[in-house]
């Protein structure tokens, strides 16, 4: 946990004690998840204005019946809010074992030499800040007014996407825009001087390393986000 703490200030030391010890860092780890928690407990009044808003967005007219599920989801969903939130920690767990093969698997093709678990703490202690970001995202939502959320998507306050707006650059590069803040930039430098430490690389090298593990990661992202708009559009669901 000392480490976690660390690296937001002194990251070099952080990383040079990662390094030499032989102890997973198991407090890093909870304490990560403990942040994810409180966020995701912190938007279910958020996911819930989300879901209000696809709800009232969707174009196909629906009948009485249909109607009725929709309200009995809604309920459901807010019945089952907090165990939703304890529950995502598995999947962010998941996420966090598939960052680790991605960055492992790219240390293996640039030849650089990283451990599976070298290369999971790495993670961990980098995700750390894209995990305070969402805090503080969170925290601006509320600072703002949940009921003044007239998107789904622009539930993010922390990126280049508050120079614009989705109906001006359409909602791929509006998600783009979301990801290109100080807290991704903090954790592809985090990430990169890491990597170089852990690794013995030149931070040139472990640089190139970490920026194409981080497009990898954002084009993922607007990839997901362009398909699900053209099927919505496709079957009539939204405009």
């Amino acid at each position: 946990m000392d480490t976690l703490i660390t690296i937001i200030y002194k990251p070099l030391r952080a990383f040079r004690e990662l390094k030499s010890s032989e102890k997973f860092p198991f407090m890093s780890l909870v304490v990560l998840l403990i942040v994810v928690v409180i966020t995701n407990i912190l938007m279910i009044p958020v996911n819930a204005k989300v879901f209000e808003l696809t709800f009232s967005s969707i174009q196909i007219p629906l009948n009485e019946a249909q109607s009725k599920q929709m309200e009995n989801m809604m309920q459901i969903m807010h019945k089952l809010r907090y165990l939703i939130a304890m529950g995502s920690v598995f999947t962010y767990l998941f996420t966090l074992v598939a960052y680790t093969l991605i960055i492992w698997i790219l240390t293996k093709i640039m030849k650089q030499s990283l451990s599976f678990q070298k290369a999971f703490e790495l993670i961990i202690h980098c995700c750390f800040v894209l995990a305070i970001g969402n805090l503080v995202s969170a925290f601006i939502l509320y600072g703002q007014g949940i009921e003044n959320i007239k998107s789904m998507y622009e539930i993010s306050l922390t990126g280049l996407n508050l120079l614009t707006s989705v109906e001006q650059v359409g909602i791929p590069f509006y998600i783009f825009l979301t990801l290109i803040n100080p807290f991704q930039v903090w954790f592809l430098v985090l990430l990169t001087v890491g990597l170089a430490i852990l690794a013995d690389l030149k931070f040139s090298k472990a640089f190139i390393t970490c920026f194409i593990f981080w497009v990898i990661l954002i084009a993922y992202a607007v990839v997901i986000i362009y398909f699900s708009q053209l099927f919505t559009q496709k079957i009539g669901l939204i405009q």
